[in-house]
């Protein structure tokens, strides 16, 4: 009798625990039928959220030279057009001057004063939708391998934009403006407006199509002409030969880590013992030799 109310007893719990496991896998699957969905929304919404994003900051506007049909939009001069650009949320844009510059077919190459000149700013313009003059500069290296390949095609790049100011700085001479704008390495390119520096080139490949569609991107100017590099290109102005010179700054910064690696190792108890190790060693060799003696 006893064995049989056990028997009861451990069946009824057994079928408790059968149940309520049941209901446990049917909420788990009702929530991984439900949760896909719920993620695939939100993932969407981010997703949509970012492009709009990225619509309303950064246009990308992109330009091809072998069909002349499909210019991509420029800049006029008036007041109006600069309006329309801003009620279409183009806010990358600025609004450069377009008179050609004396001698702007050609790449200038400026030390620290002229650089300093070229992007002295204009207190009256207070928005980058204000006409103002813009310039395109390339942070380069006469020993920068890729500064090199860089140069032919940034030396083509005033014929097709000849309202722009075209210049480059050697960055190992004049190291005062790296730290300023940021350069890290060269070759850096950047469009500077009234002064101001609004946009960075951010791409692998230095070639004349990248650089044009950089500068159409942020202007909204449009070549004036096809664009192609020429032998000539590759005489200057920036150097496009790779040269070996000496780096003294290296030459210093490697002088001041060995100096401090010294006075670290001289200060450690290791090359104290070595140092007493040596000291001791003499002397006896120094006692046993006048021993003899």
């Amino acid at each position: 009798m006893t064995f049989l109310k056990c028997l009861i007893t451990y069946y009824f719990y057994a079928s408790l625990f059968t149940f309520c496991n049941c209901i446990k896998s049917d909420e788990k699957n009702n929530e991984d039928i439900e949760s896909p969905s719920d993620i695939a929304s939100v993932s969407k919404f981010i997703k949509e959220f970012h492009r709009k994003l990225e619509e309303d900051l950064y246009p990308i506007v992109d330009y091809d030279s072998s069909n002349d049909d499909t210019s991509p939009p420029y800049i006029n001069d008036n007041v109006t057009n600069a309006a329309n650009r801003s009620d279409k949320n183009v806010s990358s844009l600025v609004n450069c001057n377009t008179e050609r510059k004396l001698g702007g077919l050609t790449v200038e190459l400026v030390n620290s004063t002229r650089l300093v000149q070229l992007l002295m700013p204009d207190p009256n313009i207070t928005h980058r939708l204000m006409e103002a003059e813009c310039v395109v500069l390339l942070f380069y290296s006469r020993t920068c391998p890729f500064s090199c390949l860089a140069a032919p095609h940034f030396n083509a790049l005033p014929r097709a934009f000849p309202s722009i100011k075209i210049a480059a700085v050697n960055a190992m001479i004049h190291q005062s403006f790296n730290t300023q704008y940021g350069v890290a390495g060269v070759p850096t390119v950047m469009l500077f407006h009234n002064g101001k520096a609004v946009a960075k080139f951010n791409d692998s490949e230095y070639t004349l199509k990248m650089f044009a569609r950089f500068i159409v991107r942020f202007t909204g100017l449009k070549p004036a002409e096809k664009m192609f590099v020429t032998s000539r290109d590759f005489g200057g102005p920036v150097p496009s030969r790779l040269t070996k010179e000496r780096d003294y700054m290296l030459g210093l910064a490697w002088l001041v880590i060995i100096l401090a690696v010294g006075v670290g190792i001289s200060k450690s108890t290791g090359w104290r013992a070595i140092v007493e190790t040596v000291q001791a060693t003499w002397r006896e060799a120094q006692a046993h030799h006048d021993h003899n003696d």
